[in-house]
């Protein structure tokens, strides 16, 4: 075994070894993403890895991102999604959600509108709207999965707030930046495919389940798993030969697994699980880490504007989320819109877009990353404390 592999294991273990004790800090429920990725900015600080070892690391993270995103898909019950209303006279879920995610829209179109005018350096307005009106599903679900709210009605409307959050300002940013650079929005609508590929490949699923023989072909349990893990690369290569991101295609094949019926689904759910929280997830995590520049800290115009826009990173959250005290209570009300505020490799990479855009300057781009590093690490423990 050579020494970058070896490198890259030791980095598994130290990992694993520092999670677990972080963990064990009194008061404090660190949760498993903000530790492993203390763990990759440890590192990076103390010099980083050699870049065999960190394109291992890199490579198997991007690999974690997607089946993160294929697990968020898996966990969504479908039934929210269907014209019903709560018991109780509450409101829908996805109507909860699409509300709070218009008012960030508008709260952050309206606190970015200010700063703009205020900065010295071009800053279109728009772009920092999406920026802050994102939320980082890769945070928020292993944050709900430790504190067993998933399968609550609270759990289950935080996250539709973070999956709307993450399609809709992905989708939005690609219309901007389409409309910017080639003024066109055929790129758009052509990576817009792969959602009706999913509803064409749920049907033909539907149809293969009332044949017989296609019905045997599914086999055990071992084979739905390499299924699904399928279905997991071919919706990723739609998405990413028609110009969208690959995370949308994973995240619709967690969702197409998710509405359909068949056995073993409750084992197959607990195999991914398996291999994503034990595996896969953690090393994204530890990536996210790596890639923290710490020679951002170095510059003047970063703290100048550190302060701004991490007190709006909170504002648009927790405005919106005040209108779950409806139906959870102003405690938890508040906790909700500290954890939406958690935001991580979008906005990183939305930001880097926008200076090569020319929409951002590249102090506000480097505020904006740490901003996203901050929240990532503190907004689960704020949320944690407050439950």
């Amino acid at each position: 075994m050579n020494g970058t592999v070896t490198l890259f294991l030791l980095v598994l273990v130290g990992s694993f070894i520092f999670s677990t004790l972080l963990a064990q800090i009194p008061r404090l429920r660190v949760p498993m993403a903000v530790s492993y990725t203390l763990f990759g900015i440890l590192i990076q600080l103390h010099g980083g890895l050699n870049p065999a070892a960190s394109g291992w690391i890199n490579h198997l993270g991007d690999v974690g991102l997607l089946f993160l995103m294929f697990l968020s898909g898996l966990e969504v019950d479908p039934s929210l999604l269907q014209p019903r209303a709560w018991q109780g006279g509450r409101a829908h879920p996805l109507g909860i959600a699409a509300f709070i995610f218009c008012t960030t829209l508008l709260t952050s179109f309206a606190l970015s509108w200010g700063v703009s005018r205020w900065a010295d350096a071009p800053v279109h307005p728009w772009l920092l709207t999406l920026l802050f009106a994102t939320t980082s599903l890769g945070v928020i679900l292993p944050v709900l999965d430790e504190a067993d709210l998933l399968g609550s009605e609270y759990g289950q409307v935080l996250l539709l707030c973070a999956l709307l959050a993450d399609l809709c300002t992905m989708l939005l940013v690609s219309l901007f930046v389409s409309a910017r650079t080639t003024g066109s929005l055929r790129g758009v609508l052509i990576a817009l495919v792969v959602i009706p590929a999913a509803w064409a490949c749920f049907q033909l699923a539907r149809w293969a389940q009332r044949v017989r023989r296609l019905r045997a072909l599914a086999g055990d349990l071992q084979q739905r798993v390499r299924a699904a893990l399928a279905l997991v690369a071919l919706f990723c290569a739609i998405a990413d030969f028609t110009g969208a991101e690959p995370i949308i295609g994973s995240f619709v094949a967690g969702i197409l697994v998710s509405a359909l019926p068949f056995a073993f689904k409750r084992e197959l759910a607990d195999a991914c699980h398996t291999l994503g929280y034990g595996f896969l997830i953690p090393v994204f995590f530890i990536s996210v880490g790596l890639r923290f520049d710490p020679g951002i800290l170095e510059s003047d115009a970063l703290w100048t504007w550190l302060p701004v826009l991490l007190t709006m990173a909170f504002v648009v959250k927790l405005v919106p989320a005040w209108h779950l005290r409806r139906w959870f209570g102003r405690r938890r009300a508040i906790a909700a819109g500290l954890l939406l505020s958690s935001r991580l490799s979008l906005v990183i990479a939305v930001a880097e877009i926008g200076v090569r855009i020319g929409a951002l300057p590249a102090a506000v781009s480097q505020a904006i990353v740490l901003v996203a590093v901050v929240t990532c690490l503190v907004s689960p423990v704020l949320f944690l404390s407050m439950l």
